[in-house]
């Protein structure tokens, strides 16, 4: 009986069981009756991008929520009676979506519209803090700042202490040197030039330079053949996820840049998964702004010179590809700007042309790029300068020159803080130019290896070392005077220089080694010592330059730095040429020291103050020992100067930013012994810098420079030579190795303005600008010169008001 017992008592449980599990399927159809789930992908309106990590919000409860993945794709449960969805994501505007009878009122893809604020991008000085003057640039900067056309390089001439040579004029005169003292990197490429003749833009276009940097004096070890500034240009280090174009066609120039990837693995689309972590809701439930603040400003985009790329964790097959090419078209203009520039007696044609390809994608351990680069320019002048013999009273010279190089970059992450860096890079480069009459052919191919080790030993030690070996082959051709090694005087007679008809072949090996070091023996305090080792192919060219940096936050956004050390490069090929130059000229020589202080303030704003001594010896000038070298190192230089740079970095709706800088520049003239203003000297120079969005699709921005003159020497008058029936400068009864430099041409005030406003579509972007320079058409001296018999100077003025529109079509 007690057997039954059981049996009917286990039997009523069963029956129990049944029922509660009935309920519990009928509880949960009832649920997932009252919910739905939406899909969709999220992309910014006139892009085909996706927008990653973008918020879904149920607008009637902010806690629940879900991020969108890579392929901007998300899925989100939600109540049945759910009244819409908000998507945020930074940089853009909200997008409220209604929901009715349970499906959503607009239809996949979601397209957001730009935020009409900026999302915190701007100048970035010295991100890495290991370098004791540096500034770096983001590539939407680079092309928004006024006057330069979206060039890249050019907005460096908004920086303090950083000039042009002349108004108008690109190439850059840094901390008092000379245009050539200064090196130019695309990567881990030497570029033998980074302007195009007469500086119309940058030979690599700013869509292929992800970040700039820029140190203007007292660098590292790391850069080596310098005694100027350094221009670092930064490729992008990432593969592009879809194919994407640019095509811009304006007044002067046309354009394509094309990136994508091929090769690659299609990766699964994975819904995004509910949010619930505390951090997320605190994103969601923050009605305020687009999002959480942007910290691009502490990322580790374009890294320090030697930092070492390291594999992904899952690396990705596919080869990334980014190709470019511009042309110039200003000959077709040439009537018009000779018109406009009827009063300025000078009437010049550039016209170039570029393309690049850049191949980049990962290895196992690592990361690898190929390079491809080339630039192609030619020229026309007429001046009425000198002792012309042509009818127009006007002499003139023929430019032309090409250039290709090719480079490999071979990165490996060897594991415990260890990694390598291999480079190759080969280039050929020809020059074909008359300059009055005198004839210049040269042909050159250049060779170059890296090898560099770094190892991060803990996190207050790190180092690197390097060799890098190079050989370089010239073939030159010359028919041309023996130019002067102080520069061309106003004393200096071409109709009495001694004529050079000569075919040269120079080859040269020489490169450099290096160990860099970072050492931080407590908390906020950096000491980056290194040395450099410079060796050339003659028995002079030796140097062994020690170098150091120091930087102290004493307290928090506030910094003190200090740096110092020697700096050698080679002299230019042509004074070191078997037949022409001296083939025993040393190495030139600088010692520099700077010491600043650097704050951050109010969230957005930026202040470094710098000041800066720099004291050059062995600089090639002319021949005082023996008038047979023709040249010798017998030039010294002294330069030094205080920098004032304040910025607001691009935040609401409004950036800009404040330069100043004030420097004196002088040489000893080799046979007098007295100091006289360098060529490029100039007392004072004042950038402003603004820009805004009016709109989510308009921006504007205006810069203003202001610049002393560059010194020059006066002439009393001309005297007649008989002999060759022309005049010749008359002499003051002294004589000048150097140029006198005793007056000063009128000061420099140039404003510009560059304004865009986007046309937005589902899949593209048309992009229209105007970039009006010289707006209020001042006519600034550039040069100046003196009439046939030297009794009247005639000055030679830059570019009127030239206003530039086109469009750019983004896909």
């Amino acid at each position: 009986m007690k057997k039954y017992w059981i049996l009917i008592i286990a039997m009523l449980m069963n029956v129990n069981h049944f029922n509660v599990f009935s309920q519990s399927i009928n509880s949960e159809k009832e649920k997932n009756a009252n919910e739905i789930i939406l899909k969709g992908q999220v992309r910014p309106l006139g892009n085909l991008s996706p927008i990653e990590n973008a918020l879904i919000i149920n607008t009637d409860n902010k806690l629940n929520f879900v991020r969108t993945d890579k392929k901007g794709m998300f899925s989100i449960k939600v109540p049945m009676n759910c009244k819409g969805l908000l998507i945020r994501a930074e940089n853009f505007q909200d997008l409220q979506i209604p929901i009715e009878n349970g499906q959503l009122k607009m239809s996949s893809p979601f397209m957001l519209e730009p935020s009409a604020e900026y999302g915190g991008t701007g100048i970035i000085r010295a991100r890495r803090k290991n370098e004791i003057s540096q500034n770096t640039f983001e590539q939407e900067e680079m092309a928004n700042v006024a006057g330069t056309g979206g060039d890249a390089v050019k907005a460096l001439q908004t920086l303090p202490s950083v000039l042009p040579a002349n108004p108008g004029s690109a190439d850059l005169v840094v901390r008092g040197g000379a245009p050539g003292d200064n090196a130019y990197y695309y990567d881990d490429l030497l570029l033998p030039f980074v302007f195009h003749f007469g500086g119309v833009q940058t030979i690599v276009p700013t869509r292929m330079i992800e970040t700039m940097d820029f140190y203007p004096g007292a660098f590292s070890a790391f850069y080596s053949d310098s005694i100027g500034g350094v221009i670092q240009l930064r490729s992008f280090g990432s593969v592009p996820s879809r194919l994407s174009a640019e095509i811009e066609v304006g007044l002067f120039q046309s354009g394509i840049f094309l990136e994508g990837n091929m090769f690659g693995n299609e990766e699964n689309n994975k819904d995004a998964k509910q949010g619930n972590i505390f951090s997320e809701r605190k994103v969601a439930q923050n009605d305020q702004g687009n999002g959480s603040d942007n910290k691009a400003g502490q990322s580790n985009t374009g890294e320090n010179k030697n930092a070492i790329n390291k594999a992904s964790d899952n690396p990705n097959d596919a080869i990334g590809y980014r190709l470019g090419f511009r042309r110039t078209y200003l000959e077709l203009y040439k009537p018009l700007i000779e018109k406009l520039a009827n009063n300025t007696n000078f009437v010049a044609i550039p016209q170039a042309t570029d393309y690049q390809l850049i191949l980049n994608g990962n290895h196992t351990r690592g990361t690898w790029q190929l390079y491809l680069l080339g630039a192609d320019d030619s020229a026309s002048l007429a001046a009425p300068v000198g002792n012309s013999t042509s009818a127009t009273g006007q002499n003139s010279f023929k430019f032309k020159n090409y250039m290709e190089t090719t480079g490999l970059r071979y990165s490996f992450n060897l594991g415990n803080g260890l990694g390598f860096r291999f480079t190759a890079q080969q280039r050929y480069f020809v020059l074909n130019q008359s300059i009055f009459g005198n004839k210049i052919d040269i042909a050159s191919h250049y060779y170059a290896l890296g090898f560099i080790l770094e190892k991060k030993v803990n996190d207050s030690f790190s180092f690197s070392v390097g060799v890098r070996p190079k050989f370089q082959n010239y073939e030159v051709t010359i028919d041309a005077i023996q130019l002067p090694g102080g520069g061309i005087t106003t004393s200096f007679d071409t109709e009495l220089a001694p004529t050079v008809q000569k075919t040269l072949q120079l080859d040269s090996f020489f490169g450099d080694a290096f160990v860099d070091i970072t050492f931080s023996p407590f908390k906020k305090f950096i000491i980056n010592p290194g040395l450099n080792m410079l060796v050339g192919s003659q028995k002079n060219e030796f140097a062994i330059d020690p170098r150091i940096g120091v930087r102290y936050e004493f307290m928090e956004g506030h910094t003190l730095k200090a740096g110092g050390g020697y700096y050698s490069q080679y002299p230019q090929p042509q004074f070191i040429a078997e037949g022409y130059g001296n083939t025993n000229l040393s190495l030139e020589r600088s010692t520099q020291y700077v010491l600043g202080y650097e704050a951050k303030f109010w969230k957005d704003y930026f202040l470094d103050v710098q000041g800066w001594v720099k004291s050059s010896n062995s600089l090639v000038g002319p021949a005082v020992m023996n008038a047979a070298n023709k040249y010798e190192n017998s030039i010294e230089l002294r330069a030094q100067g205080l920098e004032f740079f304040l910025k607001k970095k691009a935040s609401s709706f409004w950036y800009g930013w404040l330069s100043y800088g004030l420097s004196q520049a002088k040489e000893r003239d080799p046979g007098s012994g007295a100091w006289r203003y360098t060529n490029y000297d100039r007392t004072h120079s004042i950038n402003v810098v603004y820009g805004q969005k009016i709109t989510s699709r308009w921006n504007a921005g205006a810069r203003a420079q202001f610049m002393t003159g560059t010194p020059y020497s006066t002439v009393a008058g001309g005297t007649y030579n008989q002999n060759t029936g022309k005049y010749s400068p008359a002499s003051d009864g002294n004589t000048y190795l150097i140029s006198k430099n005793d007056a000063r041409l009128p000061y420099t005030f140039q404003v510009d303005f560059r304004t865009e406003y986007d046309f937005l579509f589902p899949d593209w972007t048309l992009t229209s600008y105007l970039d009006i320079l010289n707006i209020f058409n001042r006519s600034n001296v550039s040069f100046n010169g003196y009439n046939r018999d030297y009794s009247k100077q005639v000055y030679i003025t830059g570019l009127p008001i030239l206003p530039s529109v086109g469009v750019i079509a983004k896909f």
